[in-house]
């Protein structure tokens, strides 16, 4: 039998550390021949050129693809990324792409796919915040042809959209067996490694909202108003590169040089859940604030809409971009201290089980031209 040709998709660290161990599994199986573009963040040396930890997993076929300077509208983004990406699939014969979440460059790996006529695998589909990236990962369903889903919520919302049953498969969360990992990492060598303070410790990580490019900055200083009121010993991790990130970042360069303040570019995946497992507080509108932390046991603080209805976990304190709101979220935070750990995602083994449907022949013999169902 031929291998498949199967084509993965990273533009970001989170992203690489929640999809490493698939990625792996696919360049080990023996009926696959797998490379992966590396793309985004990955490729900007503001966030530390990170294509160099993904050479150094043991990835052997890599495509770098650089689709942005820095702040550049999602749009243009969006539209590099289709180029590159439509191209090397249509050079590499790919059979199928495989593409994770909601980022831009996902959106592009999904749209090139189907526009080849080549399959797409997305993971995670069926969640919903409240930004543009429900858009974007809800346009990824439309062009996909195997959905990997974390839990039977997700798989209800991506059915709702018109997606056939067997297309669809609950397998988890591919970030879970990362976690399970941080419960019981250590402290010090992240600290170490990226000059952290002691325990206790709150983390701030906030990013632009894309919808909301007039009201960037003024969100983000509420949120360093609040960490500058509370005082105390802080990580603060730089915004990611969407649309309005240089807003963000003027406001965050308040605390440089703040006592008790460390401030990164970013951190490795692992590294990162190791560093919130341990933190007191986490505050800022990060996915990990309302899908990580619960389950690592960690309060968080999530400001403004950028994670609307992402989360039942009753450790999310919700708040409005108030410096005032925030320093009190924070403090009833820490009052109340850690959580029991509040588990949404499935259970551990994403990875292998993802890469097992991958392998299966009834996968490769769902027509590729899908039908929208009709649930009335």
């Amino acid at each position: 039998m031929t291998a498949r040709r199967i084509v993965g998709i990273t533009g970001t660290r989170a992203d690489f550390g929640k999809m490493r161990d698939v990625f792996l599994g696919l360049q080990d199986a023996p009926d696959v021949e797998f490379s992966l573009v590396v793309t985004g963040m990955h490729l900007l040396h503001g966030y530390g050129y990170t294509v160099h930890e993904i050479e150094q997993v043991g990835l052997r076929r890599l495509h770098h693809v650089p689709n942005q300077v820095a702040d550049e509208p999602m749009a243009l983004v969006l539209a590099n990324s289709i180029n590159s990406i439509a191209r090397l699939l249509l050079s590499e014969s790919a059979d199928l792409v495989l593409v994770h979440g909601d980022r831009v460059e996902a959106l592009a790996g999904a749209l090139a796919g189907s526009l080849t006529n080549t399959r797409v695998a997305h993971v995670e589909g069926g969640e919903v915040s409240g930004t543009i990236d429900d858009s974007i990962r809800h346009s990824i369903t439309k062009h996909a042809h195997l959905h990997f889903v974390a839990n039977d919520e997700a798989q209800r919302r991506v059915l709702q959209l018109g997606e056939d049953a067997e297309r669809v498969h609950v397998v988890g969360s591919p970030e879970i067996d990362a976690l399970v990992a941080a419960l019981d990492a250590p402290l010090e060598p992240v600290q170490e490694r990226y000059g952290t303070p002691t325990r206790p410790y709150g983390v701030l990580a906030f990013h632009p909202v894309t919808t909301e490019l007039d009201r960037n900055r003024a969100h983000a200083e509420a949120v360093v108003d609040a960490v500058l009121d509370l005082g105390g010993a802080w990580v603060v991790i730089d915004p990611n590169n969407d649309e309005g990130t240089f807003d963000v970042k003027a406001a965050l360069s308040r605390l440089d040089g703040v006592p008790g303040v460390t401030r990164l570019p970013s951190m490795r995946f692992a590294a990162y859940l190791t560093l919130l497992r341990h933190a007191q507080v986490l505050v800022g509108n990060s996915s990990s604030g309302v899908r990580e932390a619960p389950v690592l046991g960690t309060p968080s603080v999530n400001v403004g809409t950028r994670q609307d209805g992402r989360s039942p976990a009753s450790s999310v304190r919700h708040v409005d971009a108030d410096c005032r709101a925030i320093v009190a979220a924070v403090e009833d935070a820490s009052r109340e201290g850690r959580t029991l750990p509040e588990e949404h995602f499935g259970t551990a083994g994403a990875a292998r089980r993802i890469v097992e449907v991958l392998r299966e022949a009834s996968s490769w013999a769902l027509p590729l031209q899908k039908r929208f169902v009709d649930r009335g």
